[in-house]
């Protein structure tokens, strides 16, 4: 799975998927907010709930949070123009 197949964008609200939680146990925080890219396309960069620093982690090790996700993107439909 690549990070592009995912369609992860800055902003996008994620979470540990079920690998990610197994490999890293230690970790409190389980979702956070997309911040970047690495240097492959597997690496994201974001930073975990209650972190003020960001961390790289490979896409594998994330899933999409629907349940916090951001607001709807804009994509220039016609009630943008209100």
């Amino acid at each position: 799975m690549s990070a592009e197949a995912e369609c992860y964008q800055k902003g996008d609200r994620v979470r540990l998927s079920e690998l990610g939680r197994k490999r890293m146990s230690r970790n409190r925080a389980t979702t956070a907010t997309v911040v970047g890219f690495g240097r492959s396309e597997t690496t994201i960069r974001i930073i975990f709930d209650g972190s003020s620093y960001p961390v790289s982690i490979h896409a594998s090790y994330l899933e999409r949070d629907p349940s916090r996700d951001a607001s709807p993107r804009d994509h220039g439909g016609p009630d943008s123009l209100m």
